[in-house]
């Protein structure tokens, strides 16, 4: 099924705003993120990997994978791959303490996952993309060139990240407060921007509604299932399952939204997938971490509760 997809509605004068909020977006990020988080790492390294591997690695190409058996427009594989290369957000941190996971471990690879995005995002996204015929053809078509696009992408992400954990690291006091301010303002300008879009894209982005949503659904199903398998795969406890199958089903979708409006133009299916990623991945997280608390604290149990810290 070829279903047409338009161009969202964007405005090109916005293009230096739009950089701006993701920017800003990666700086409150890294304000969050201590330097022991990433020495934690040595302390689990065999979690790490398995975490990491099944987000940086398996998520990507499964997701090109299936782009490449359904018969989807080019913008909706494109978007799916682009939400796939993206690393988890922070949000899982809250959402593996819920779940009674292992928070200290959901932590360092959200550090981790956050460092390594300023090369894999580009340079998977721009790899996986062209695997695929037709994301392939559409990256053309739009003009994208793979090179520009993997160093814009880690100019945007890098200064901000490392500008971030230097302040962290220096200036706590102050990280804080910028951290909080950050976390607010960008994310109302990003929910501003997605507004206007649905507002004056409403026919198109209701037209395909269900088509989206499930796509979303099986997409994130399979996310999920990719972080339960990577822990059972390497014989991990119960609460490193729970964290690494939380963090690889919570991709960072807010990123997604902001490289698709700030590199693609406001691409309509990649707009799409990125924004209703936004909001199922948070509601099926906290549907996983009630489904882990009722079911997995026998379990837990069993192993003990002994948690690592950073």
């Amino acid at each position: 099924m070829v279903i047409e997809t338009g161009q969202v509605y964007y405005n090109a004068d916005s293009q230096w705003l739009l950089s701006l909020v993701l920017a800003s977006m990666i700086l409150g990020v890294s304000l969050d993120i201590n330097w022991r988080d990433f020495k934690a790492v040595a302390k689990m390294p065999k979690a790490i990997a398995a975490g990491l591997s099944a987000q940086f690695i398996a998520l990507p190409a499964i997701t090109t994978v299936l782009t490449m058996l359904l018969d989807l427009p080019a913008g909706i594989e494109l978007g799916m791959i682009l939400v796939a290369c993206c690393p988890g957000g922070s949000i899982s941190n809250f959402v593996t303490h819920l779940a009674q996971g292992n928070t200290a471990l959901s932590i360092s690879i959200t550090a981790m996952a956050s460092a390594l995005a300023i090369f894999m995002l580009p340079l998977n996204f721009v790899f996986w993309s062209a695997i695929n015929p037709e994301t392939a053809a559409m990256m053309k078509s739009i003009e994208v060139s793979g090179t520009s696009l993997f160093f814009n992408l880690f100019y945007v992400l890098a200064f901000p990240l490392f500008i971030g954990l230097t302040i962290k690291h220096k200036f706590p006091v102050l990280a804080n407060t910028l951290h909080k301010l950050l976390k607010a303002t960008s994310l109302f300008a990003l929910i501003a921007f997605i507004s206007i879009a649905l507002i004056k894209n409403q026919t198109a982005f209701m037209s395909h509604f269900q088509l989206i949503f499930i796509i979303v659904l099986a997409h994130n199903a399979l996310a999920l299932l990719l972080g339960f398998g990577a822990g059972k795969f390497s014989k991990l406890s119960i609460r490193d399952t729970k964290a690494i199958t939380i963090e690889v089903g919570m991709q960072n979708s807010s990123l997604a939204i902001a490289i698709v409006f700030t590199q693609f133009n406001g691409e309509a299916g990649m707009a799409l997938i990125s924004a209703f990623w936004g909001t199922w991945h948070i509601i099926s997280g906290l549907l996983i971490a009630l489904t882990f608390r009722r079911f997995g604290n026998k379990a837990d149990a069993d192993i003990g509760t002994q948690e690592v810290s950073p």
